[in-house]
């Protein structure tokens, strides 16, 4: 499960930090003026890099509690992201890029890593209590 936990973070921190800027790039980065949708951009960059720092933690982690903490914080900064766009707003003109691309794409990684971390979450538990019971 720490692998997992790690893995599912690191990966998931890269693309919320490309995905903004170069794969679906927000307005700002495909020509259009500084908008709301730049504001979310580099709020989901941030969330990239604090999903890439749970991941070096968890990984590096000699303890058996830490990727449990791992996969809660990591279920928490999904579920952030997925909030971002509401709270800083993005186009709503479904013409722009950010709104048929960027959003969504945030979204369903922000989704899959919630439903991830929320197994993982399940499983370390009842690991843990069968451990306990034996």
């Amino acid at each position: 499960m720490k692998k997992l936990v790690a893995f599912t973070s690191l990966i998931s921190g890269i693309l919320f930090i490309l995905i903004p800027r170069y794969i679906l790039p927000a307005c700002e980065f495909v020509g259009f003026p500084r908008m709301h949708c730049s504001d979310t951009a580099r709020a989901e960059q941030v969330v990239g890099a604090v999903l890439i720092a749970v991941s070096g933690i968890t990984f590096l982690a000699k303890s058996t509690t830490i990727p449990l903490i791992g996969a809660i914080v990591s279920a928490i900064v999904f579920g952030i992201a997925f909030w971002l766009p509401e709270k800083f707003g993005y186009c709503l003109s479904p013409r722009m890029p950010c709104h048929y691309g960027m959003v969504p794409a945030l979204r369903f990684l922000s989704a899959i890593g919630i439903l991830t971390m929320a197994g993982v979450v399940f499983a370390i538990a009842r690991s843990s209590r069968k451990k306990g019971s034996s």
